[in-house]
């Protein structure tokens, strides 16, 4: 009978963990999540447990995290770019509220750094930037996932594992579906999903699928990680643990970023019920969803 490497752990220890698309969406707080200056223009809307929301100056950029025990996966994440806010957007992300939060985070980076780009007229958030989706298959296939393409319009990247995807339509046929989708977990009950429309700039996918495909493994307290792929974790500190007792040369952690993949991002877990508000609660993770 195979066994998840954390069985013999308590449900509140804490452990680094890979891949990061079965780590779990993690303990944080919106403070944590959300990388926006708030002292330059940029305005808060938020209610108890409510929805939060986020606007740029000029309101053309709208961030939101909707929590919903009535959505299957507890709620979503939400980024939308507008000409005029009171009109349809140009271009949305939408993630699942269980999508690992470091994931999130390195997205909303890359987001903000997009918006200062365009303050500064170096950039346009509303128009397609140059970044090739060569871009953004190139941390995937440098990390062993696989690449299928279908005569449909549409090619696939997945995990050496199976249970990570990323989904891109080549050939754009149908404008009101997403141009980018990816998901974590088994392909009849996904832990969770994530979608990008027609016009969204490649580079804020790029960020994504390099943060989805990055070797720095997620710290998590055991009860948060999803039950029914546990057998497919690994827990690189107790591998390195192991290795050090058996005499065998094992690389130095001190090199390696405890953060997730972009700078402006600063990986946090925390306790249940503390760290300072507003807070976001966790998504369900354990089992299949609801």
């Amino acid at each position: 009978m195979s066994l998840s490497p954390l069985d013999d752990l308590d449900d509140h220890d804490v452990v680094e963990v890979l891949p990061r698309h079965l780590a779990g969406p993690g303990i944080h707080d919106l403070v944590d999540v959300w990388p926006f200056p708030f002292d330059q223009g940029w305005t808060l809307h938020h209610s108890g447990d409510g929805p939060a929301i986020v606007i740029s100056p000029g309101m053309q950029l709208l961030a939101g995290h909707v929590p919903s025990e009535d959505h299957v996966r507890g709620g979503e994440w939400l980024i939308a770019a507008h000409k005029d806010p009171f009109r349809p957007a140009t271009w949305t992300a939408t993630l699942d509220a269980s999508t690992p939060v470091e994931l999130v985070r390195d997205l909303y980076a890359e987001v903000l750094s997009l918006c200062e780009a365009d303050r500064r007229g170096e950039r346009n958030l509303l128009r397609p930037d140059d970044v090739r989706p060569q871009d953004v298959y190139l941390p995937l296939l440098t990390a062993g996932w696989q690449h299928t393409v279908k005569t449909d319009g549409v090619q696939y990247f997945r995990s050496p594992d199976g249970y990570g995807v990323l989904q891109h339509a080549y050939v754009h046929k149908n404008v009101a579906a997403p141009r980018w989708s990816a998901w974590g977990g088994p392909p009849d009950h996904p832990l969770w999903k994530a979608t990008f429309s027609s016009a969204v700039p490649a580079s804020l996918v790029a960020a994504f699928a390099s943060s989805l495909a990055s070797p720095v493994p997620l710290a998590r307290a055991v009860w948060n990680i999803p039950a029914d792929t546990r057998l497919h974790l690994t827990l690189p500190a107790a591998l390195t643990d192991a290795a050090a007792r058996q005499g065998a040369p094992a690389q130095s952690r001190a090199s390696a970023p405890s953060s997730p993949t972009l700078p402006s991002a600063h990986a946090r877990v925390s306790a249940p019920g503390t760290g300072p508000a507003p807070t976001v609660r966790p998504a369900p993770s354990a089992g299949r969803p609801r």
